[in-house]
């Protein structure tokens, strides 16, 4: 297919307003329009074409149809930088003609700036490989978050034709790019556009599948305010409204959702973790020392897997679980002392060493205190006779039902 054609059959899709056609013509995942563009271009290069073909089709096509080609001969011979440096340049020049456009242009938007994220991606690792500063996902940042601009500022258009409706999957494609290069704290500037755009329709109009992407990411990112009975609840949301034959989807936000229930003393259950092998393999030690009040073992997996875990921005919610299991600790001790009323601070203290957690008596006095505090254990301390006075009934209170501190 020589380039003349490609740009006749775009033109034929921008006069008769066909955006799904006009995306699969701009994507370098349709075989068979790429396997025919590339052998009737063997050997060209930017050079040749632009003397070719520049300024023979109408702006910004010329630039569009050029670039595109450059990047399927590029991704053809695995020079994934190359490939993403010209997705680039064919993704500025399209939004050009986006912003002039309504919104039927929205789903070729959404396959080139898919694309464009993608091929970042590979163009990071390959410069990763050869030792060089990755920058491609940056750079694909900000041209999302144009696109993303793009969308909430069209002032121009009807209501049911505004390049609005596309805002949260512009979002949610903006977001992705920030989280996958750390870049979390510019989330919240494209968040704040949207809060203050009285314009934008809400969120509920717009496809599920956007409404769960976006709730995801705005529980993450309570998660790292430490907000986190926003983040339960952005994430629950996410996960009863993910589709079913998205398991991957589901387990990412089941990563996050676990160790947030499992603060409140909410367990997944075995059938759920045997569906997400991985999951289980990353809570299930966790899960297992709970459960026995094995301290040590639950500190020994907290070691192994603490990279994992920071990687994840999940480490502190894992160490705040720990309480739970010295509480159980606690309760353990209760137990065999046949449920009194009263125990001593140093029967806590030895059933703490038992454990295999020693430390002397005033850090245990500060776990039982803050056992309390928690409501894991119902009751207070009488520090001058190192006596803990236990409520009469419900002394350790089930997890479910103990009274939380700010949800938690």
């Amino acid at each position: 297919m020589k380039l003349e054609n490609l740009a006749h059959h775009i033109n034929l899709c921008v006069k008769a307003n066909n955006g799904i056609k006009l995306a699969s013509w701009l994507s370098t995942n349709e075989p068979d329009h790429v396997d025919a563009l590339r052998k009737a271009n063997i050997g060209s290069t930017r050079d040749s074409l632009s003397k070719k073909y520049m300024n023979k089709f109408a702006s910004p096509w010329d630039e569009i149809c050029i670039a595109h080609l450059l990047a399927v001969i590029a991704i053809s011979e695995n020079r994934m930088e190359d490939a993403y440096k010209e997705q680039a340049s064919m993704v500025n020049a399209f939004l050009r003609f986006f912003g002039v456009q309504t919104n039927w242009v929205l789903t070729p938007l959404w396959v080139v700036l898919t694309e464009l994220r993608q091929l970042a991606h590979d163009g990071d690792v390959e410069l990763y490989n050869q030792q060089k500063l990755t920058t491609c996902c940056e750079d694909a940042a900000r041209i999302c978050n144009k696109a993303f601009t793009m969308c909430v500022t069209d002032r121009t258009s009807q209501p049911a034709e505004s390049r609005k409706w596309g805002v949260y999957r512009a979002v949610n494609i903006v977001l992705k790019c920030y989280f996958k290069v750390n870049r979390t704290n510019l989330s919240k500037n494209v968040i704040r556009a949207i809060e203050a755009n009285s314009d934008i329709p809400s969120l509920e109009q717009f496809e599920m599948t956007d409404q769960v992407t976006y709730r995801y990411y705005q529980g993450l990112l309570a998660l790292l305010d430490e907000n986190y009975s926003r983040a339960e609840g952005e994430l629950s949301f996410a996960f009863e409204h993910c589709h079913y034959s998205s398991p991957r989807n589901q387990e990412r936000i089941l990563t996050f959702l676990i160790p947030l229930r499992m603060m409140k003393g909410s367990f997944p259950t075995v059938r759920l973790l045997k569906r997400f092998p991985s999951l289980e393999g990353l809570y299930g030690r966790f899960l297992k020392s709970i459960r026995e009040g094995n301290i040590v073992e639950f500190d020994r997996a907290l070691l192994d897997l603490e990279a994992r875990l920071v990687q994840l921005n999940i480490w502190l919610m894992i160490v705040k679980v720990r309480e739970i299991t010295v509480s159980r600790v606690f309760r353990k001790c209760w137990l065999v002392l046949n449920k009194p009323s009263r125990v001593s601070i140093p029967a806590f203290h030895a059933a703490l060493k038992v454990a295999g957690s020693p430390m002397d008596i005033a850090e245990a006095e500060c776990l039982v205190a803050n056992s309390i505090f928690k409501g894991f254990i119902k009751g207070y301390i009488s520090h001058d006779t190192q006596l803990v006075v236990l409520a009469k009934t419900d002394a350790f209170p089930r997890l479910g039902v103990r009274v939380l501190r700010n949800g938690f």
